[in-house]
C-alpha cells in the first residue's frame, strides 16, 4: 500500500512547517476580505490540518493527548515506538516458530505466511502500546496485516493473542487473514481520517488517512476552517466560530453517541465516516446477545464499553465519559472510590454497605459494580454497565456474577443467601429479570422489556430481536407493529427486521414511512425489507435516498464473509442465482468457517436438485461444527428423499440431540417412526419435544396417531383433548373423538 507510506514520509515533514504557513498566509489581508460565513457553511468546507495546527491555542489540551492511548494507537515502526525484543529472539506457538530480528534499522519477522511457508516479513507499524504491543505487515494487495503473535509490555515477553487455538493458515484467523487484516478490522479507530477504499473486483485496497494515529481530529472532526477563523478573527463578519464535531457544548447523550464511533462492537454501514450525523447514521452496534454478552446483558465477548454503559443508571442520569475519565489523557480523574465519591453518597464507602474491610481491593466499588475480564491475553477491561451483584440469577441461570468472581469456593446460593441476610430480600427493579425470564422460555417477558420505556434502548431492542424469533400468533405480531414508530432508532431499526422474518405477511405499509426516517441505520433497514420481498420503492428522490444507502451498505463490507453472505441474500432475492452462487463461494474463500453461507449453498443446491452437493456442504458442516442441529436436520431430509431411510432416521435422531432445538426435527423424526411401526419410540420423541413446547398442534398430532395405532384409547381421548383445545372447530379431531368415546 505505497499510497500510505509516501504519506507518511510527506507528513512528517511537512508538519513542522505547518503552523509556520498558517501564520504566513494570515498576514495576507487581501485573501481574507470581510469573509461572511455561518459555522455550518464553514464546517462543511473543513479539511484535516493534523495535530500539530492545535498546539498553538490547545498546548495543555494537546500535552495531555501526547503519548496517551490515542496518540499511541499506531506509529511508524522504528527504535522510538518498537517496544518488543527484535535481538534475533524466537517465541513457538503450537509448533509455528516465529523469529524477531533486525536488519539495519529495519525490523522483521520470520514466520509462517499464507501458503503455510515461512517467509520473512517487514515490520511497518507498531499498533498500540500497553498492556501489549502488535505489529503490522504490509501485503502486495494493499492490506496490512497484524501479526497474532505480540509483545507484553508489562512481562516483557512475547506471547500469542488466541493461546488456546490451533490456526491454520488458510483459516480466516490465521494472522494473514480476513480477522487480522489492519484495513477493515483496525483502521476505521486507529487512525484518523481513515478511508478502507476496497476494490471487491481486484480485491485490493488502497487505504488512506490523514494521520497515522488517533489524532485530534480523529475526535474533533476537520478542523481547517476552526484553524483559519481564530487566526484571522478579525476578517469575519459573522462572529460564530465554526463548529467541530465535539465540543464543549455537548450533552452527556451526544458525547457518548460521538464516542461509541470507536468505543463499541459494531459494523460499518457507510464507505468512510464523515463526520457528519448520528453515530447510527454510519454504524450498526451490536445488541446484547451471545456470544458477544452474557444473556443478562453482562459483558463476554470484546464489546468497547458502548454497549455496557448504555444499559447502566450512570447514562439515564446524564453521567458519560468525561465525568470519570480526562478526554485528552484518557486517565481516570481519580482513584479509588473518590472517583465514585463525587457523585454517590459517603456511607456507599462504608463497611455498612459492603461488609469487607476497608482500604482492601474487596472493598473497591468497582470489583462489586464493575467486574471485567482479561481480553487479547493480558488486557483487563471492566463492565460498564454498572449492576449490583445478582447471585440469586446465577443460582437460576447460570449468569456471573461479582461475588462468586472473588469467592470461587463458595457457591451462588451461598451469596445470594449473604445478600438475603445483609441487604433484605427484596431486590432492585431491574430489565435483567425479565430479560432472563424471556430467554427461559416467558415470551411475554421479552414483551414486558422492549414495551417499557424505562428500560434501556438497547436492552429493549436486544429483547425485540428475541421475540422476533418466537413470533406465534396474530397477536404477537400485532403488539410487535406498534413499535415501528418507537422514539428509539435501535427499536425501530429491530422492530423492522423481526418483520422481516415473517415470511407470509406484508408490512410494507407500515415500514414505507420509515424509508424516510431520520437515521440512516433505519432507513436501510426498511430498503432491504422492500428489497429481499422484491416490492419496488416508489421512484422518488426520497425513497431513492434509501435504496442508495441500503445498496452502499451491501458492499462496503464486501471484504467480510457476512458481507458476501448479505450479497448473496439479496442477490437470491433478486433471483440472481448465479450472482448468489458466487457469493456464497466468495464469503466460504474468505473464511472456510463461515457456514451460514455454506448452509444456505447447500440448501440452493437442494432445492435445484443437486443432492449430492447438497450433501457434502451438510457434511463439512457436520466435521466443523458437531454440536449444531440444523446440519443434521438437513442431512436427515435429504436422505429420507433420495430413500435412504437408515441414514434419515440416523440424522434427524441426531438432530433432535444437538443445539440449538429444532421442533421440526423433532416433528420429521417422530413421523419417520411412525411410519416405520415403531409408535412407542416415536411417542417418546414427541413428549421429549413437548417438554420445551406444550402447544405445538403437530406434534400432538403425531403422538395422537401414534396411540391410535398401538390401541392406547385412553392416552389418545387425552391427546384429542388437548388437540381440540387448541382448535375447537377442526372437524377430524371432533370426530377422532367420537369415535374414542363410542369403543
Amino acid at each position: 500500500m505505497k499510497i500510505l507510506k509516501s504519506f507518511m514520509n510527506s507528513f512528517l515533514k511537512i508538519t513542522n512547517c505547518l503552523i509556520l504557513i498558517l501564520l504566513l498566509s494570515s498576514c495576507k489581508n487581501e485573501k481574507y476580505v470581510k469573509i461572511s460565513k455561518d459555522s455550518k457553511e464553514a464546517f462543511a468546507e473543513a479539511t484535516f490540518v493534523g495535530s500539530n495546527s492545535c498546539v498553538e491555542c490547545h498546548e495543555e489540551e494537546f500535552l495531555l493527548w501526547k503519548d496517551s492511548h490515542h496518540d499511541q494507537a499506531m506509529k511508524i515502526a522504528d527504535s522510538t515506538s518498537i517496544l518488543a525484543d527484535f535481538n534475533n529472539t524466537t517465541f513457538i506457538h503450537k509448533g509455528i516458530k516465529n523469529r524477531f530480528y533486525k536488519n539495519g534499522n529495519d525490523y522483521f519477522v520470520n514466520t509462517e505466511g499464507p501458503n503455510g511457508e515461512y517467509t520473512n516479513y517487514k515490520i511497518e507499524y507498531t499498533f498500540g502500546f500497553t498492556p501489549l504491543q502488535q505489529y503490522i505487515v504490509e501485503f502486495p494487495n494493499g492490506a496490512y496485516q497484524c501479526l497474532l503473535t505480540a509483545w507484553d509490555t508489562v512481562e516483557k515477553k512475547w506471547f500469542h493473542l488466541q493461546p488456546n487455538l490451533d490456526i491454520q493458515h488458510t483459516e480466516w484467523m490465521h494472522w494473514t487473514g480476513g480477522s487480522m487484516t489492519w484495513n477493515s478490522m483496525c483502521a476505521d479507530c486507529h487512525s484518523t481520517n481513515l478511508q478502507k477504499k476496497y476494490d471487491a473486483s481486484t480485491e485490493n485496497y488502497t487505504t488512506t488517512f490523514s494521520e497515522i494515529n488517533a489524532g485530534c481530529e480523529s475526535c474533533h472532526g476537520p478542523s481547517s476552517t476552526h484553524v483559519e477563523y481564530y487566526q484571522n478573527k478579525e476578517n469575519y463578519i459573522d462572529k460564530t466560530p465554526p463548529k467541530l464535531y465535539m465540543d464543549l457544548a455537548m450533552s452527556s447523550r451526544e458525547l457518548i453517541q460521538k464516542c461509541a464511533r470507536c468505543h463499541s462492537r459494531r459494523g460499518q454501514s457507510t464507505a468512510f465516516f464523515d463526520y457528519k450525523g448520528h453515530f447510527l447514521d454510519h454504524y450498526n452496534p451490536s445488541l446484547l446477545i451471545s456470544p458477544f454478552y452474557e444473556l443478562d446483558g453482562q459483558i463476554k465477548d470484546e464489546d468497547y464499553v458502548y454497549g455496557s454503559f448504555m444499559q447502566s443508571k450512570m447514562y439515564h442520569y446524564g453521567v458519560s465519559c468525561k465525568d470519570c475519565h480526562d478526554v485528552h489523557s484518557l486517565k481516570l480523574k481519580k482513584n479509588g472510590n473518590a472517583l465514585c465519591m463525587q457523585c454517590h453518597e459517603s456511607h456507599y464507602n462504608e463497611y455498612s454497605h459492603h461488609f469487607h474491610k476497608q482500604n482492601t481491593d474487596a472493598s473497591q466499588c468497582i470489583n462489586c459494580h464493575m467486574t471485567g475480564k482479561y481480553y487479547m491475553g493480558n488486557d483487563f477491561r471492566r463492565d460498564h454497565s454498572f449492576r449490583i451483584p445478582r447471585p440469586d440469577q446465577t443460582a437460576k441461570y447460570d449468569t456471573p456474577n461479582a461475588c462468586n468472581t472473588c469467592h470461587k469456593d463458595k457457591s451462588a446460593q451461598w451469596a445470594s443467601d449473604f445478600i438475603i441476610e445483609k441487604y433484605g430480600k427484596k431486590r432492585l427493579e431491574h430489565f435483567s429479570d425479565d430479560l432472563l425470564a424471556g430467554y427461559g422460555g416467558n415470551t411475554a417477558a421479552f414483551y414486558k422489556v422492549f414495551s417499557q420505556h424505562k428500560y434501556p434502548e438497547i436492552i429493549r431492542a436486544t429483547a425485540i430481536h428475541q421475540y422476533g424469533n418466537q413470533l406465534s400468533s396474530q397477536e404477537d405480531i400485532n403488539k410487535l407493529l406498534t413499535f415501528v414508530r418507537d422514539p428509539s432508532a435501535l427499536v425501530r431499526n429491530e422492530t423492522i427486521l423481526a418483520l422481516g422474518k415473517i415470511e407470509h405477511s406484508d408490512f410494507s405499509e407500515h415500514l414505507k414511512p420509515l424509508l424516510l426516517d431520520s437515521i440512516r441505520l433505519v432507513r436501510i433497514s426498511a430498503a432491504r425489507y422492500f428489497n429481499m420481498r422484491n416490492i419496488p420503492i416508489d421512484d422518488t428522490s426520497e425513497y431513492f435516498k434509501a435504496q442508495k444507502e441500503y445498496l452502499e451498505a451491501l458492499y462496503v463490507n464486501a471484504d467480510f464473509a457476512t458481507g458476501q453472505h448479505q450479497i448473496a441474500l439479496h442477490n437470491q432475492a433478486k433471483g440472481k442465482l448465479n450472482e448468489t452462487v458466487k457469493a456464497y463461494n466468495k464469503a466460504l474463500e474468505i473464511d472456510n468457517f463461515y457456514n451460514l453461507s455454506r448452509l444456505n449453498l447447500a440448501l440452493l443446491e437442494y432445492n435445484k436438485g443437486d443432492t449430492k452437493t447438497a450433501e457434502k456442504l451438510y457434511l463439512k458442516v457436520v466435521t466443523q461444527e458437531p454440536e449444531y442441529s440444523y446440519s443434521y436436520f438437513m442431512l436427515g431430509l435429504l436422505y429420507n428423499e433420495k430413500g435412504d431411510s437408515e441414514s434419515s432416521l440416523h440424522y434427524l435422531k441426531l438432530a433432535t440431540q444437538k443445539q440449538p432445538v429444532i421442533e421440526r426435527a423433532f416433528y420429521n423424526y417422530a413421523l419417520k417412526l411412525h411410519g416405520m411401526g415403531q409408535y412407542d419410540s416415536s411417542i417418546d420423541v414427541v413428549n421429549k419435544a413437548l417438554e420445551k413446547n406444550i402447544l405445538n398442534e403437530e406434534l400432538l398430532y403425531v403422538k395422537l396417531l401414534n396411540e391410535l395405532n398401538s390401541n392406547k384409547n385412553k392416552e389418545a381421548i387425552d391427546t384429542c383433548q388437548r388437540l381440540l383445545l387448541m382448535a375447537p372447530e377442526n372437524v377430524n379431531y371432533q370426530n377422532i373423538l367420537k369415535k374414542l368415546r363410542s369403543n
